[in-house]
């Protein structure tokens, strides 16, 4: 298939050699890539949670420790580098990484070093963890996250606080699926509550603030939600404050490379955006540009 220049993914490449909730080998989701027509395909593997704390049951299950982890993760640099030497007169190719977790402490030190030592084209800046319990592996761990909150509601305005200090401490390029508890709630009233959409509102300001580009995170179809993350509501308020988007597909294996960005490309359209704004290299770093839908 032809690569269309709005054919750009800034979040995925999950690949089943990196990561072990993931399917298939980096080398073959590029193909993947190559094959829907992706003009650029940023990988960002999760990147390595340095307290044991943080570990998820599969890698407990498998006996990971953070220093694996880190293993790993050095391991999926250099070969994101190789792959994107081969794959460089078909397919852009970012090395990037999706920074997952935003402990009380030490973490913006940990980023800096981390973007630093490995020399990361860019970074994508999720919240998973809240109250140091991940929010979207398990619907029993995510209730377990509400009622130490004491409710939906206060839960949704302590995930938005966090995603708005993520973002100001850390400036990332992009800001993953901003609105992630979706994935157990839907859309639930509590989104519509003052105290909710206020945090919300922070949320967005500090991505204006620190210049990031919005995941329009296609996942959320594939996991059976209406809409993308984010939803309509979101989606409008960063149109308002010039907040630009991209499309993310968030694949964790080589059917999930490229699927539903056509459903996120009308999803935008029928909200009156029509361009995205990409990462590319450019002069030995990386750059914006802007692309028509």
């Amino acid at each position: 298939m032809t690569a269309e220049i709005w054919k750009v993914s800034l979040h995925g490449g999950h690949s089943g050699d990196f990561c072990l909730h993931g399917g298939d080998t980096l080398e073959e989701m590029l193909e993947a890539a190559v094959e829907f027509g992706y003009a650029t395909f940023g990988v960002t593997a999760h990147s390595p949670r340095t307290d044991a704390k943080f570990l998820y049951p599969e890698e407990i299950e498998a006996s990971y420790s953070p220093a694996d982890l880190d293993r790993d993760f050095t391991n999926y640099v250099s070969t994101c580098r190789e792959l994107a030497t081969k794959f460089e007169d078909r397919l852009e190719v970012l090395v990037g990484a999706e920074i997952e977790i935003v402990p009380e402490l030490g973490y913006v030190e940990e980023v800096t070093s981390l973007r630093r030592r490995h020399k990361l084209d860019y970074i994508v800046g999720s919240v998973h963890w809240v109250d140091e319990l991940p929010i979207d592996v398990t619907r029993e761990l995510f209730d377990e996250a509400v009622e130490n909150r004491d409710g939906l509601e206060p839960f949704l305005v302590r995930y938005f606080n966090l995603v708005e200090q993520m973002v100001s401490d850390l400036r990332p390029e992009v800001v993953g699926h901003i609105d992630r508890p979706r994935l157990y709630t839907g859309d639930a009233p509590e989104f519509d509550s003052v105290p909710v959409l206020d945090a919300i509102d922070a949320a967005l300001e500090a991505c204006l603030k620190a210049d990031s580009i919005l995941d329009l995170n296609v996942s959320a179809i594939r996991k059976e939600l209406e809409h993308p993350y984010p939803a309509p509501k979101i989606l409008e308020k960063a149109k308002e404050l010039g907040i630009p988007f991209c499309f993310g597909d968030d694949s964790h294996r080589t059917s999930a490379v490229g699927e539903n960005i056509a459903v996120g490309r009308r999803y935008l359209l029928d909200h009156g955006i029509t361009s995205i704004t990409k990462l590319t290299k450019l002069d030995g770093s990386t750059a914006k540009q802007q692309m028509f839908l």
